[in-house]
């Protein structure tokens, strides 16, 4: 009896540890809506924080009221383990609602479901092609020079040769274009759901010597736009300003046919421009007015709407626009951290800034944020943009609340 005693015991000890072992980890999320808002669907990324090293060949799966949903999990190195994970999902949400999603990961789970349509990276000697066959094509250099190269969203292209894309401005006042020879490249991470690419440079020049720079381009499916986060790595405040500017591909405005903006100033602000005409939004929360639209040609801009002392602040953001076309480009706290501003010309010049304080910065205040995004849409934006600009602002809030 007491050998059968012992084997059952053995038998019953292996059984309880196998059962363990397919039992699940488990993570808790909250998405919170931010400023009431409802969202039928908005793209959602986190970088998860598990509590020890995965195998990148781990099984996870994301589930909302027990139900599994399609999201994309992509380890965020390429080596044999990694303790965090790209989730990247589309959420939908009430006003200031907060959803609890679990996740769920280990040998045995069976992974969750992914889209099954939706972006493919295409990588060529000198481009990367980020296509949503058979909608939109981005086409991004290797070495970001030019920042995009083309954005094909059938049935128009909406980019014209020759942007200068990102710039920095060094304090002696001289523009330097971001990317070109030295720029390194890689895939953060890709699927159906999102495709995202880092570029990275340390600048060796005098005046920018000691600058080091990486800029991210996140393309969320299944919208049209790409996020854009500049980080600037400027322990001796050389840098005075970053810059953007892009040749849109807009047809040529006449009297009958002009260019179309809308600025989001704390108002909607309208206009529309023709010849040599251009307008701008300019803000710094430092400065009075604290904000302004000016309009005008080129060195002539005068003020057209101009904030009272209790204005709220300015939203950041702009719509220009033919009768096919339109780009949607907001900024993440416009005017908050320094003066920006964002112009446009009739031929469809969009020229963006945001200059720094030329103060000395403290300890662990060296590194400058820049996040903006554009929205490549059909005319007019109300009917095509699933989400208006003040939503790419403020996406979903995620909070892990374990690990």
């Amino acid at each position: 009896m007491n050998g059968k005693l012992c084997c059952w015991l053995l038998v019953s000890a292996f059984a309880t540890r196998a059962a363990l072992a397919a039992e699940p980890l488990r993570l808790t999320l909250e998405v919170t809506e931010p400023t009431g808002v409802h969202r039928d669907g908005s793209p959602v990324h986190v970088l998860l924080a598990l509590p020890r090293p995965t195998a990148a060949s781990t099984s996870f799966r994301l589930i909302h009221d027990g139900k599994p949903v399609a999201a994309q999990f992509r380890p965020s190195a390429n080596a044999t383990g990694t303790s965090e994970w790209w989730l990247d999902f589309v959420a939908r949400s009430a006003p200031n609602e907060t959803r609890k999603y679990v996740v769920e990961y280990g040998p045995d789970v069976e992974p969750g479901p992914e889209r099954t349509s939706g972006h493919k990276l295409i990588e060529k000697a000198d481009l990367f092609v980020v296509s949503n066959a058979p909608y939109i094509d981005w086409t991004v250099p290797r070495d970001l020079r030019g920042f995009l190269r083309s954005v094909d969203f059938t049935p128009s292209e909406h980019l014209r040769p020759g942007s200068i894309g990102l710039s920095i401005r060094d304090r002696n006042g001289t523009t330097h274009q971001l990317g070109g020879d030295g720029t390194n490249s890689r895939v953060v991470r890709r699927g159906k759901m999102v495709v995202a690419l880092r570029f990275e440079k340390a600048e060796t020049s005098g005046t920018l010597d000691g600058v080091q720079w990486s800029a991210d381009l996140i393309f969320p499916g299944p919208v049209s736009w790409v996020e854009l986060r500049l980080n600037i790595d400027d322990p001796q405040n050389r840098v005075e300003e970053v810059g953007l500017q892009l040749r849109l591909n807009l047809d040529p405005p006449s009297g009958s046919s002009r260019t179309l903006v809308e600025l989001g100033a704390a108002r909607a602000v309208y206009r529309s421009l023709v010849g040599d005409a251009q307008v701008e939004l300019r803000a710094d929360r430092d400065a009075v007015p604290r904000w302004q639209v000016l309009r005008g040609t080129k060195g002539q801009l005068q003020s057209f709407v101009v904030a009272s002392e209790h204005s709220p602040p300015p939203e950041g953001w702009a719509h220009v626009m033919d009768r096919k076309r339109c780009l949607a480009i907001a900024f993440e706290n416009f005017g908050q951290q320094g003066e920006e501003r964002i112009n446009i010309q009739a031929d469809g010049t969009l020229t963006a800034s945001k200059r720094f304080h030329a103060e000395k910065l403290h300890d662990g205040e060296a590194r400058k944020r820049w996040r903006a995004w554009l929205h490549f849409v059909h005319f007019p934006p109300a009917q095509s943009a699933g989400s208006d600009p003040h939503m790419m602002q403020n996406p979903l809030v995620v909070q892990q609340v374990d690990r």
